[in-house]
């Protein structure tokens, strides 16, 4: 069991948004996968995020969603695509996450395999290190529910984990 965990008040949830996010499928609810392009909320390509199953077929660009009004005033309105952050759902299509499960009444989710092991490392931790210059709650170690860090049930929690990472 690893003893301590160092970089779990340094990531961010945005980090995990640079590798493939994996999905069901809406169509044949099998794996898909959605390309990110490489993700970056500073240089962001929507042509590059799509959206692909290979058992259906199944594919969407991004870019092809429409717009909503992101913001309206007197003077301007923005419009834009939204992304939703934090959730069993995907950031770009809203889709349910392949990499899911019920714990206690609580969803456990990982956007991709480095998802998932970052949240291994940070649970199986049973010290985790902060930088006493840098306060951030922001990241991701600061983020997670009490239910999923507490000493009680870590040893559940990591074998949900197991589970995922071997679906």
């Amino acid at each position: 069991m690893q003893s301590r965990s160092k970089n779990s008040y340094e990531t961010l949830i945005y980090d995990f948004l640079q590798y493939d996010i994996l999905v069901a499928c809406p169509t044949c609810s099998k794996k898909a996968i959605i390309k990110t392009g490489g993700f970056a909320f500073k240089n962001i390509v929507e042509s590059e995020i799509k959206v692909i199953c290979t058992n259906c077929g199944y594919n969407k660009r991004f870019a092809e969603k429409p717009t909503s009004i992101l913001y309206t005033s007197k003077y301007k309105t923005a419009k834009g695509r939204y992304y939703l952050l934090g959730g069993p759902i995907d950031p770009f299509f809203y889709l349910q996450l392949w990499l899911k499960t019920e714990f206690e009444g609580q969803t456990l989710w990982a956007y991709n395999f480095q998802h998932l092991t970052f949240l291994r490392g940070h649970i199986e931790a049973s010290l985790r290190e902060r930088k006493r210059e840098v306060f951030s709650n922001k990241s991701i170690g600061s983020r997670l529910p009490k239910w999923m860090t507490s000493k009680k049930n870590r040893e559940s929690v990591l074998k949900k984990i197991f589970e995922l990472e071997n679906k």
